[in-house]
């Protein structure tokens, strides 16, 4: 029986310790190498893209993957630092056979990982992941692995045409001067995200694009904003952006400072969508964790918001299912299918600007319409996990709170997938009522799920942006 090692997003781990040890790396990178031979219709060699964050265990990391990739029969090409997104793009139009992103993302820098893209751009499925974990599973080392280093082809070159992808993007609305504060979390986006803006007219104030291999997501990016609101008021910018580690996701700042998140860009992007008559069905696909202000806001502009699982491969597996445009994580990652089937936050944040240049209007002002309701999130241990409909009391509990909250907010309970928890979300327009609600269910769920200990902590949200 073969273990998992992909996870929701890739291998991640430790670098120097397993899944992230040089041995399994090396039998990573040959059962990717073998599993794209053994395709129907297969290439006799296959040819894999690679390229990194900017963690110094990269090009370690890197190192492994080519000796694996080479000695199960596949070319191996490196093109140095680039986003996710980047990788993504140049697999599915560079006729690559799969991408491969050394990145952990958002995480820290201790922590590193590999995504497999597929040729179309996309993250490989866990259909895909299971094959190449049973070929670890089965599969001894390959014959010469570990007698010498990968020879990694470099070819930077590459990332210019991504450029290019980016600028197009653009289309026939200059920015003209429009001052646009980005912060590139030290990561991935650090030469290109100025390099790009710059070439579309704005003036660019840039902050935390100075990798040293070891400050990427440091007090900086999309999960630490706090800085570049400051400075976007500061320097007076029109606006601002955000990425993480690797460039696949974004979150924006306004005028004056204030935050607007995934579902804050999801709401404004669908909009002017649905005003050009570019928005397929009038819908758009969020997961269950977007906020039921988005929901409302987008029913009353005329618009279906579509709920999925987590995860942008989730995501844009709903949009396929119901052939829409649009969809995205609260987090920031947001996918138009017309331009990749992963989140690429270079790419919206120039969605974003072209907008804001030609409606001449603010930020605050295209998401004037949508107001995030509070949120209350309780995590409560359990020592058990049985369906909430089996545990009746619970289920009632949780019945009685939707019906309080109909149509004007949302219950979610579920058990998270890595800990011994029930998670229990609520979203309201009074404060007070939901976090009431969300105590009551807490409560239950400690009876009725027999884990001891007092009930944690609330974590709320809830600010409206413009």
């Amino acid at each position: 029986m073969s273990t998992r090692m992909f996870g929701t997003d890739g291998v991640r781990g430790v670098p120097g310790t397993p899944p992230l040890d040089a041995d399994t790396i090396v039998r990573l990178g040959a059962a990717i190498a073998a599993e794209l031979r053994a395709a129907p219709d297969g290439p006799l060699t296959p040819r894999i893209v690679c390229g990194r964050d900017t963690r110094d265990s990269g090009a370690w990391i890197q190192r492994q993957l080519a000796v694996g990739v080479q000695e199960g029969g596949a070319e191996f090409l490196s093109v140095g630092v680039a986003p996710t997104p980047g990788v993504a793009m140049l697999t599915a139009r560079g006729g690559f056979d799969a991408g491969l992103a050394v990145s952990a993302s958002h995480n820290p820098y201790p922590d590193n990982g590999i995504k497999l893209i597929t040729a179309t751009g996309a993250k490989a499925t866990r259909d895909v992941e299971q094959r190449i974990e049973a070929r670890l599973g089965r599969d001894g080392t390959p014959p010469g692995i570990g007698s010498a280093p990968g020879a990694v082809t470099e070819a930077a070159h590459l990332v210019a045409a991504y450029v290019d992808h980016l600028a197009d993007i653009a289309g026939a609305a200059p920015l003209n001067g429009m001052r646009v504060a980005i912060d590139c979390a030290h990561g991935a986006t650090s030469r290109l995200a100025p390099e790009v803006l710059g070439r579309l007219g704005a003036d660019v104030v840039t902050l935390h694009a100075a990798p040293d291999g070891r400050n990427i997501n440091q007090a900086s990016g999309s999960t630490h904003p706090e800085a570049l609101q400051a400075e976007v008021v500061r320097q007076a910018c029109a606006v601002g952006f955000a990425f993480d580690g690797d460039g696949d996701r974004v979150i924006a700042v306004d005028a004056a400072g204030r935050l607007v998140d995934g579902d804050g860009i999801l709401y404004l992007v669908a909009c002017a969508l649905r005003d050009a008559g570019r928005l397929p069905h009038d819908g758009i696909v969020a997961t269950v964790m977007s906020n039921y202000g988005l929901e409302s806001a987008l029913r009353d502009a005329g618009i279906t918001l579509h709920r999925c699982g987590v995860g942008d491969s989730t995501v844009f597996a709903e949009m396929q299912r119901r052939s829409l445009s649009l969809g995205g994580e609260q987090s920031g990652h947001v996918i138009f299918s017309d331009l990749l089937p992963t989140g690429d936050g270079i790419a919206t944040a120039i969605r974003v600007l072209r907008i804001l240049a030609e409606q001449e209007v603010g930020l605050a002002e295209l998401v004037d319409g949508l107001t995030i309701l509070p949120q209350v999130l309780v995590n409560v241990p359990v020592t058990r996990m049985p369906p909430i409909a089996a545990v009746p009391e619970l289920n009632a509990a949780v019945g009685r709170a939707e019906a309080q909250l109909a149509g004007s907010g949302r219950v979610l309970v579920r058990y998270s997938g890595t800990e011994s928890l029930l998670r229990v979300m609520i979203e309201g327009r009074d404060r007070e009522a939901v976090r009431a609600l969300a105590s009551g269910i807490a409560q239950q769920a400690r009876e009725s799920l027999a884990a001891g200990g007092e009930i944690p902590r609330h974590t709320e949200s809830g600010e409206t942006p413009g």
